[in-house]
C-alpha cells in the first residue's frame, strides 16, 4: 500500500494522459508521440520520487515520533499543573530559581516542564514508569503496540544521531534476525505506516484516559484555525488510499495502458 499521495497523483495524471492520447491519436500514435513534454516530465518526477523515498520514509517516521513524544510532554505537564503535588520529591532548587517567577502558579509550570524535560531524556520505559507510579495509569494498554512504539523510537534516533546507521544500542532495543552492526537500516513502508497508525492510536486511548482521571480541558477540532471539513477523516484518506492501490494494481484496458 502506498501511503504518498504525490505518488497517488502522478499515477493518476499519467491515466490521463494515456486515455487522453489514445482519443487524440488514435491507434497510430503512442501516448508519449502525443505528449511528450507532460510524459518527459513525469518521468524526471518518477525519478525524484524514487531516488528521494527512503529519506521521506525516514523524515515521515521521525516526525511522527517527534510529534507522539511532544504530546506525551505537553499532557504530562497539563496534569501536573492541575496536581501540584505530583511534584513532590527529594530534588532541590535555588532560592534563585524560586524567586524569579512571579507567582506559585508560574513557578509549579517551570518545574512541571523541568521535570517532564528530564524524563523525556530518560526514555520511553522511564516515562512509563513515572505514569504508572505517580500518575496512577498504565502508559499502553496494547503490548503489540509498545512494541512498534519503542522500535519507531529507537529507529527514530539513529535517524537523527546515527545516519541510520545501526549502532549496538539499536540492537539491543530492536532485537530483530537479520541486523548488523554499522550497517544502515533501511526504513520500510510498513515502518512508516505502523509507526504513525501506533502513535494516533495510544495517543486516542491514553489521552481519553488522562484527560478524565485529571479533569483537563480537551480541544474541538473542529474550533480551530487549520480545521478543514473533511479534510482530517482518517477513514477518508484510508480509502481514497485503497481506491488508488486497486486503481495501480488493476489489469489495464487498451484505453488505459500505461507507458512501460
Amino acid at each position: 500500500m502506498t501511503f504518498s499521495l504525490t505518488e497517488m497523483a502522478m499515477k493518476a495524471h499519467r491515466r490521463f494522459l494515456t486515455s487522453t492520447a489514445k482519443v487524440l491519436g488514435g491507434d497510430t500514435k503512442e501516448p508519449q508521440e502525443v505528449f511528450p513534454e507532460q510524459f518527459r516530465t513525469l518521468d524526471l518526477y518518477g525519478e525524484f520520487l524514487s531516488e528521494t523515498r527512503p529519506a521521506r520514509r525516514e523524515m515521515t517516521l521521525s516526525r511522527s515520533v517527534d510529534n507522539f513524544l511532544s504530546y506525551i510532554s505537553d499532557i504530562l505537564t497539563q496534569a501536573i499543573v492541575t496536581r501540584p503535588h505530583l511534584l513532590k520529591t527529594r530534588e532541590q532548587v535555588t532560592l534563585e530559581e524560586v524567586l524569579k517567577h512571579a507567582s506559585l502558579e508560574d513557578f509549579v509550570r517551570w518545574a512541571a516542564e523541568r521535570r517532564v524535560n528530564q524524563l523525556s531524556f530518560k526514555g520511553l520505559k522511564e516515562i512509563s514508569d513515572y505514569v504508572e507510579s505517580r500518575l496512577g495509569l498504565k502508559f499502553h494498554t496494547s503490548d503489540d503496540d509498545w512494541t512498534t512504539l519503542n522500535k519507531a523510537v529507537a529507529v527514530r534516533n539513529i535517524v537523527v544521531h546515527r545516519r541510520a546507521i545501526i549502532d549496538e544500542r539499536f540492537l539491543w532495543s530492536v532485537k530483530e534476525p537479520g541486523l548488523k552492526l554499522g550497517k544502515k537500516y533501511e526504513v520500510s513502508q510498513d515502518d512508516m505506516a505502523e509507526s504513525m497508525k501506533c502513535a494516533m492510536r495510544m495517543v486516542r486511548e491514553f489521552d481519553a484516559r488522562i484527560t478524565e482521571k485529571f479533569d483537563l480541558p480537551l480541544l474541538n477540532a473542529s474550533d480551530q484555525s487549520w480545521y478543514e471539513e473533511g479534510a482530517h477523516s482518517a477513514a477518508a484518506y484510508e480509502k481514497e488510499v485503497a481506491v488508488q492501490d486497486e486503481l495501480s494494481l488493476a489489469p489495464q484496458t487498451d484505453d488505459q495502458s500505461s507507458p512501460s
